[in-house]
């Protein structure tokens, strides 16, 4: 490759005619604007996809579009980056699908457009979906290293050589600044020696918020350095953590749970696609999913074929957790070797999901099972399906969303004879506050109601409706005065003389008066 003189471009500035080293109108003028120093020039996208002289507009109204379109002779790329490592107004940088030249010409390309972008100090947003080559890589890392504006930045499908990753590291573990609160690595072919150094490198960057490292090619070693870091890590922000399509194992899974559990700002998890995860690792989850610490939202395993065992695993980690609202668990080709030979998830494992949504063994356990879990999709394509009942319980915990009491529902649908006599031991001290949650339980299914016309389609299924339409008749009240005939049969004295103590009081009030 012919690596150009660091005074190339600097050497040919004041003769520079845009019109014989740009390929299209449009990219003269982007170059034009960059050369006037334009203030309203933040937000650049590069993509080959878009036709140099088209009326091709971009979907974010602040975005300026520069196509690479290559004609021979030109120098669109060297150019923009050239004028982008000057540019002190350039916020967010996307590139996308650059042209591919022979060899040694994409080479010299990529240098010239890499090595530009290193020297920018204004840009806090930067996506790079592009093979920039190993050389490319290289000059990213002291972009990395010495801008301190840089909040976010994305590298796909970049692959850089063994030593190149590890320079990488290096860059990050000496950056100073703090702000970068997005990392995504994405099909980067990074192995467990990589992850390792990154890792590592991470250990100073606990202002993260965003995590991605997926499509990679690590496994237990690198699960086990990011645990460490995640360990290690004082006050984490970190809201995002996406390891998809990479070779985790049990052992890694554990690792990286310990390095969880005590985060308090984890909203989404994912960890589809890590074929080597069974019911051993699942079962370690519950540590992290019942810690008080625990606000995850979403999480995903997305075709990690675990079977019953791992369902049951899943669920009876998911006991007490009160944060998750979706799971995402599906095989998404049929013809996929892992599904030919993957277990089923039969019966039996949905009905440990049916347990933990709506436990019926007893009051108590129907008050503590799951109402936070909306959603668990799946297509498991030939797989046993979620039983109704499951079905309908998420149903029902959606409704939690408008504010419904849903324990409430659960438990008057499965315990229309509510049993009483645990209270007794407080004698009548609870006997207002059964006839107050009676009360509260008639204003639940009126707002289900209410829900439900304004819908023009009915949002809830049959499971429900027949609890709300039983909540909102008179079954109700016969409930509730079987439960207050339980307290005055069981204390009939305590009853009698309370009345008769309101009637004495009742009595000295009049004698006062006169």
């Amino acid at each position: 490759m012919n690596r150009r003189d660091d005074n190339y471009y600097d050497d040919r500035l004041q003769d520079i005619k845009l019109d014989e080293i740009t390929s299209s109108e449009r990219n003269k003028d982007v170059l034009q604007k960059f050369h006037h120093g334009d203030p309203n020039l933040t937000n650049l996208l590069v993509d080959m996809r878009r036709e140099g002289d088209s009326d091709d507009e971009s979907d974010d109204e602040d975005e300026i579009i520069f196509t690479t379109d290559y004609e021979l002779g030109t120098d669109d790329l060297g150019w923009l980056g050239f004028y982008i490592g000057r540019s002190e107004h350039l916020i967010k940088l996307n590139i996308f699908d650059l042209p591919y030249h022979p060899a040694e010409l994409h080479d010299e390309q990529m240098d010239a457009l890499t090595r530009g972008i290193s020297r920018n100090r204004s840009i806090v947003e930067l996506t790079i979906d592009h093979d920039i080559r190993d050389v490319g890589f290289r000059n990213m890392c002291n972009f990395v290293g010495e801008n301190n504006n840089l909040r976010s930045l994305d590298l796909m499908h970049v692959k850089p050589e063994n030593e190149s990753a590890q320079h990488f590291a290096l860059m990050l573990e000496q950056r100073q600044s703090k702000s970068l609160q997005r990392l995504a690595l994405q099909d980067n072919d990074l192995g467990d020696e990589e992850i390792e150094a990154i890792a590592t490198a991470l250990s100073r960057q606990a202002s993260l918020e965003e995590l991605v490292l997926m499509e990679n090619d690590f496994g237990r070693l690198g699960c086990v350095a990011l645990g460490t870091t995640l360990e290690r890590w004082q006050a984490p922000n970190l809201k995002q953590l996406v390891l998809s399509y990479n070779n985790t194992d049990d052992a890694g899974l554990q690792a990286l749970v310990a390095g969880l559990v005590n985060y308090i700002n984890l909203e989404e998890l994912q960890l589809s696609y890590n074929h080597s995860i069974t019911a051993v690792g699942l079962r370690s989850l519950a540590a992290f999913f019942q810690s008080e610490h625990c606000c995850l939202e979403e999480f995903e395993m997305a075709g990690v074929y675990f079977g019953d065992e791992g369902a049951i695993a899943l669920a009876d980690g998911l006991v007490g957790n009160t944060s998750i609202e979706s799971m995402t668990m599906y095989i998404d080709s049929i013809e996929s070797t892992h599904f030919r030979t993957a277990p089923l998830i039969t019966e039996v494992g949905w009905s440990a999901f049916s347990k933990l949504l709506c436990d019926t063994s007893s009051v108590n356990n129907n008050y503590v099972s799951n109402h936070t879990l909306t959603n668990i999709s799946n297509n498991f394509l030939g797989h046993e399906q979620p039983p109704a009942i499951a079905q309908n319980y998420l149903e029902l915990n959606r409704c939690a969303i408008d504010g419904v009491n849903v324990a409430m529902i659960k438990i008057l649908t499965h315990h229309p004879d509510l049993e009483m006599e645990p209270f007794f031991k407080w004698n009548l001290k609870c006997l207002p506050l059964a006839i107050r949650w009676f009360d509260m339980v008639r204003e639940s299914p009126e707002e289900l109601l209410e829900i439900r016309e304004e819908q023009e389609v009915n949002p809830f299924p049959i499971h429900v409706n027949m609890a709300v339409e039983k909540l909102t008749t008179e079954e109700l009240g016969s409930m509730e005065c079987s439960a207050m005939y339980k307290f005055v049969r069981a204390m009939p004295m305590l009853v009698l003389n309370g009345f008769r103590g309101k009637e004495r009081g009742s009595r000295k009030r009049k004698t006062r008066d006169r």
